[in-house]
């Protein structure tokens, strides 16, 4: 019997988190290059990477990396990664998983996916720290093994935007891509995509995200969380403005202390304005020749232009608190 054999007969394979166990050991010679797509949430990072993924010069994380961590290495070695790929694909099809409900990113299988989720449960565990580092290091290693080509590893994870110097002093050949948007399209954004979340149940997150997955299973909070946002929801809004004045901060206070020849910084605007031209400038930071003939136009689609009421009352609140995020990134005209 092949080691660690789920045995399955047919149907759908089981998960068992012990199956990559006995191949651990074939990742000792295996390193990565990291590069890092980051911004605070709902700043662009989900598109931004999805377009860099397909210029085909990068290794990514995937939802199927994602939802099949503990088997990677099992399923590549043995033959049967396209099965579980396939599987995945046609859960999502049952389940009628189109898209993450929060946008019209289209969810496949190879959907690229925030490593976070591979890190912890929790919401305090989901960024690269001391407790985090070698299950972040063991997935670089495991998505790099199983890859088809030795490109450097394309990584996204909003939590880790305040983060760069840990980051750069653990892994120093690390670069950084920082994406920006104007505070309030963040804030009217993540304001939105929480509320979806919360009034919708989605699929697809529940797969993913043991956090929200767990507050589903608690009625009673998720009542009076909803009811909160529902019924008080500037209260919430202000909460969600100081977590990002905070995490702004600390990501301006870093950012000093890293070369500046390992990052580069563009606006979603400017993504959205001028793809060709943006993703030709991230490319050549990046040294990558390829994909530079691609219409990446086609990645932009109309956008709803309105403001949440809650967002236009606290503007005033949301851009004293963000001004410094303002003036590094050359927001000051805006608001």
């Amino acid at each position: 019997m092949i080691p660690g054999d789920p045995s399955d007969n047919g149907g759908t394979m089981k998960k068992d988190k012990t199956l990559d166990r006995p191949y651990l050991d074939r990742l000792e010679n295996t390193g990565f290059k990291p590069i890092f797509v980051l911004g605070l949430p709902r700043s662009g990072t989900s598109i931004l990477y999805k377009m860099l993924t397909k210029t085909g010069c990068f290794n990514a994380v995937e939802s199927y990396h994602v939802i099949n961590y503990d088997q990677l290495l099992y399923n590549h070695l043995n033959g049967k990664e396209e099965q579980a790929r396939q599987e995945l694909d046609d859960e999502f099809d049952k389940e009628g998983v189109d898209d993450r409900g929060i946008d019209r990113l289209n969810i496949t299988a190879d959907f690229p996916e925030e490593y976070g989720y591979i890190l912890g449960s929790e919401l305090t565990e989901m960024y690269i720290k001391p407790t985090t580092v070698d299950r972040f290091t063991e997935m670089g290693r495991k998505i790099q093994f199983i890859s088809e080509k030795d490109d450097p590893l394309l990584l996204k994870n909003p939590f880790d935007f305040p983060n760069v110097k840990y980051i750069k002093n653990k892994f120093p050949d690390s670069k950084f891509v920082f994406i920006a948007r104007e505070p309030i399209d963040i804030f009217d954004s993540t304001f939105r995509a929480i509320h979806h979340l919360l009034k919708y149940k989605n699929p697809y997150s529940m797969r993913i995200f043991d956090h929200y997955r767990r507050l589903y299973n608690r009625r009673v909070r998720l009542r009076l969380i909803r009811f909160f946002f529902d019924n008080m929801s500037m209260l919430p809004l202000m909460a969600i403005t100081k977590v990002e004045e905070k995490a702004t901060e600390r990501f301006l206070e870093q950012v000093k202390e890293i070369p500046e020849d390992s990052y580069t910084h563009v606006k979603y605007e400017e993504l959205c304005n001028n793809p060709q031209e943006t993703m030709e400038h991230i490319l050549d930071f990046l040294g990558c020749e390829e994909g530079k003939d691609m219409d990446f136009s086609s990645f932009i689609s109309p956008r709803d232009t309105s403001t949440e009421g809650c967002v236009k009352k606290l503007k005033g609140y949301i851009m004293r608190h963000m001004d410094h995020y303002c003036e590094y990134f050359d927001y000051n005209g805006y608001g």
